[in-house]
């Protein structure tokens, strides 16, 4: 019952990934980001993946470098059966739905770390996203 249950939770939770992501981490060498349209560090792919990304509710704020620096925490969920994704390692967004917020193309999501849990339905990644 409950394997049949968890299967069909995958199922459905796959069916709104809906979102495309390069999943990878930080290369050597800076290249041009046609999104933001600057110089961004390079990332060396490990694997292309749907997914979705789930925004957290609060906004903090920390200061570096002399300004405040807003921090949205995010999740990433991508399936069950994605390669394990190293700490540190970043999601870059290169597709996004037409159910999707336009502005989430191009996002680059530093992944903090995995979430793992028992009968999930997605393989949840803590993201985040540092915005000036």
């Amino acid at each position: 019952m409950v394997v049949g249950t968890v299967h069909g939770g995958r199922m459905l939770a796959e069916a709104r990934m809906l979102d495309t992501f390069e999943v990878g981490v930080p290369g050597s060498g800076w290249v041009y980001d046609p999104w933001t349209q600057t110089e961004v560090q390079a990332l060396d792919v490990l694997f292309t993946t749907a997914g979705r990304v789930k925004v957290g509710l609060m906004p903090r704020e920390a200061e570096a470098g002399g300004r405040t620096v807003a921090t949205v925490t995010r999740e990433l969920h991508i399936p069950v059966d994605s390669p394990e994704v190293p700490a540190g390692a970043v999601a870059v967004c290169t597709a996004v739905h037409e159910t999707s917020d336009p502005t989430l193309l191009g996002a680059r999501l530093t992944l903090v770390g995995p979430a793992p849990g028992s009968q999930t339905t997605a393989r949840r990644l803590t993201v985040k996203e540092g915005v000036s």
